[in-house]
């Protein structure tokens, strides 16, 4: 019957969050038995990266170099997001923009952004401003094609329709064009998510002046091996968050899709 629950998606779901866990508890046994094998000071153990990265949490570092980390992944993300998803809408719903733009986006996206580093500290200086920029000129380009992917696979007579109700400029796009292209969206937003992880640690170690991946690289000068292994600790945390929080968000924006499917599938 529609409507109705199964049983089992509880015990499922534990399953599920179960097995990710046997995951985690079988790489921190790997990493503790190849640390006994290999010289500790280069290669130091499980336990002690963890404590490491406890102690990372637990003390200065925390205010100094992860919460701003945190903000300038959380700000870049946030300002690809907004430049994409509108953008995209634009370039996939009108075919002489999707004409137009194409050469230019695939120019842009193909830069290595590395390179594109330099030009920030340039524009920028060596501050957090620097390091969201870099990440907006990553972070963008999956939320934009997926999103431009999205909207240009609406079938014609959706919008038509639409149309037929009176709906124009940006009641068509807020009720319709985005629901349709919510799912290829978000699959773009969480690519883009991760990506934001990884270029913010690129762009503060190549120059950002403070935040995780410089206390890394500066770590890692010094010789503190156990404080670079508790970083990476706290980089590989945050991802786990970053990812989480979005899934979660995902499952409530998106529910009235399953909802749909699952009505369909059960009628």
């Amino acid at each position: 019957m529609a409507g109705t629950k199964s049983p089992h998606k509880g015990s499922n779901a534990l399953l599920r969050i179960s097995f990710g866990w046997v995951g985690l508890v079988f790489l921190a046994v790997v990493w503790q038995l190849a640390a006994i094998g290999i010289n500790k000071t280069i290669f130091p153990s499980f336990t002690t990266s963890i404590i490491a990265a406890l102690h990372l949490a637990t003390s200065s570092i925390l205010l100094s170099d992860i919460l701003p980390s945190i903000e300038r992944t959380i700000l870049g993300f946030f300002i690809s997001a907004v430049i994409g998803i509108s953008a995209g809408v634009i370039i996939g719903h009108y075919e002489v923009a999707r004409k137009w733009s194409g050469t230019v986006v695939d120019f842009l996206r193909s830069l290595p952004t590395p390179l594109l580093v330099p030009i920030a500290v340039v524009i920028f200086g060596l501050n957090g401003r620097m390091v969201i920029a870099t990440i907006v000129t990553a972070a963008i380009w999956p939320i934009l094609i997926n999103t431009a992917n999205g909207t240009s696979s609406i079938e014609s007579t959706m919008l038509d329709t639409a149309k037929t109700y009176g709906l124009r400029g940006r009641s068509l796009f807020l009720r319709v064009v985005l629901p349709a292209a919510s799912p290829q969206i978000f699959a773009g937003l969480r690519v883009a998510l991760s990506v934001s992880l990884v270029v913010m640690v690129v762009a503060e170690m190549l120059g950002g002046g403070s935040g995780i991946g410089y206390y890394i690289s500066n770590a890692q000068q010094s010789f503190n091996i156990k404080g670079s292994y508790g970083g990476v600790i706290i980089l590989g945390a945050m991802g786990w968050m970053f990812d989480t929080l979005f899934l979660m968000l995902e499952g409530r924006i998106l529910s009235w899709q399953r909802g749909t499917v699952g009505g369909m599938a059960n009628a």
